[in-house]
């Protein structure tokens, strides 16, 4: 419960944000929990990159919470919300393909906060770079430059 309270609060100032940008509202639903989800990666990143200390507290607490959102942005790629933002429509003319990535992203952070839990540094450090090769996988196909 606690974890949901952590992104909540970030997650509705996102929102309210980006629904002020003239976006429609799953786009602006979609891109203010990527926007959290980059928020909370750049710190797991910054770890593994040796560019911030490692600290395993914040290291657990932040892959727990990027597992969390990782389920959330898929029900704002609703049909005919691809106007007004990066998605493109090629989303929708390959939906099953895109659905996977979007199922591998999830499983990838899911198994990086299992990991995180853990305690191994070098497997977490590891697993950060396949959540971000997810990401990627998707931003390639899916998401205009």
């Amino acid at each position: 419960m606690k974890l949901r309270a952590l992104f909540i609060l970030p997650l509705a100032v996102v929102l309210l944000s980006a629904c002020s940008q003239g976006r429609n509202e799953a786009a602006s639903y979609r891109h203010a929990i990527f926007h959290v989800i980059a928020w909370h990666f750049g710190t797991l990143g910054a770890m593994a990159k040796g560019e911030q200390p490692f600290d395993q507290a914040t290291f657990e607490k932040k892959a727990n919470i990027l597992a969390e959102l990782s389920t959330l942005p898929w029900e704002g790629f609703q049909p005919d919300s691809a106007e007004g933002s990066d998605a493109k429509p090629a989303i929708w003319e390959n939906r099953a393909d895109f659905d996977s990535k979007a199922e591998t992203f999830q499983n990838e952070a899911r198994t990086l906060a299992r990991l995180a839990g853990e305690g191994d540094q070098q497997a977490m450090f590891s697993q950060v770079g396949e959540v971000g090769k997810a990401c990627k996988a998707c931003h390639q196909e899916y998401r205009k430059d």
